[in-house]
């Protein structure tokens, strides 16, 4: 029995010697060799893309998220230029289109160095008469902040849009332009040569009247005139055109009517015309010095005789 086993245990260990020997070492380690090397390579690779990202994406998200939304906020300042009329004056610019604009006494026009986009768009408060160069393919727009919406692709037009109207008016010379305002309701008006679109600050309604584009426009050549014009009217354009504040004491006084045509005339060569054709004065109070050490307007107040 013991012989036996014995000779089983012989016969395995021979058997595991002839299997051994038909092992080729050399190619056996070389294909060992082989993947380990796979494997560190792979481990190496895995650890520098670890390391790199712990490096860029906190560079990546500094630039996408500080750096540049403070270089786009930068460009955007560099690329739109102001224009801003100081009171008495009438400003000429030249857009970047070859569009002339004029610009009205306390007047103020935003407009890109360059236009770049589909649309020409240019920011107003304030009044301005556009004479825009003719382009089909891309539609010129004057905005005014949160109300209305002038557009055109060449026309001359006149846009009368202080921030204190109650209504804001585009008087349309020549050519054919669109007025629409998103104020709550969607409305929209085209209009034709020698008429004007009068929209309502408060409530975004436009209407559409005859225009005496004469007397709209007759300011851009250092002209006032008035065809029936109320005396609250007349006041507040030449508070503006002067840089003075003129107050109406009685509201009698609103509802007197002037037809009267302005060139060269002084503030008081005007309001002297004024008093020699109604029972009213006049009075101007002396300016108060502020603490930042400027002055307060003149302020000229109207009254009944």
């Amino acid at each position: 029995m013991i012989e036996t086993e014995k000779q089983d245990s012989l016969h395995s260990l021979l058997k595991n010697y002839g299997e051994q020997k038909k092992i080729n070492t050399a190619v056996d380690w070389e294909k060992a060799h082989k993947r380990i090397t796979h494997f560190e390579r792979r481990r190496i690779c895995f650890n520098f893309i670890r390391n790199t990202a712990a490096i860029i994406l906190p560079l990546f998200l500094t630039y996408q998220y500080v750096i540049e939304p403070m270089l786009s906020d930068k460009r955007t300042k560099e690329d739109l230029i102001t224009i801003c009329s100081a009171p008495g004056l009438v400003t000429k610019t030249i857009l970047p289109d070859g569009s002339e604009v004029w610009l009205n006494a306390q007047s103020t026009l935003t407009y890109p160095r360059e236009f770049h986009q589909k649309e020409r768009t240019v920011m107003l408060t304030g009044e301005a008469y556009f004479n825009v160069s003719s382009d089909k393919k891309h539609r010129f727009n004057v905005c005014i902040p949160q109300k209305m919406v002038v557009s055109a692709y060449g026309t001359q037009f006149n846009v009368n849009a202080y921030a204190t109207d109650r209504n804001y008016e585009v008087t349309l010379a020549e050519g054919h332009v669109e007025v629409s305002s998103d104020m709550g309701i969607q409305a929209r008006k085209a209009l034709v040569a020698d008429e004007k679109a009068v929209l309502n600050a408060s409530t975004g309604d436009i209407d559409v009247a005859v225009a005496d584009t004469y007397v709209e426009t007759a300011w851009k050549e250092g002209k006032m005139v008035f065809r029936r014009e109320k005396l609250d009217k007349i006041t507040e354009k030449l508070s503006r055109k002067f840089g003075v504040t003129i107050r109406l004491e009685g509201d009698k006084l609103k509802e007197y009517e002037y037809t009267a045509t302005f060139t060269d005339e002084t503030l008081d060569d005007i309001l002297d015309l004024l008093t020699r054709s109604a029972p009213i004065t006049y009075r101007i109070t002396k300016q108060k010095q502020r603490e930042d050490k400027t002055f307060t307007q003149r302020e000229i107040i109207i009254q009944t005789m």
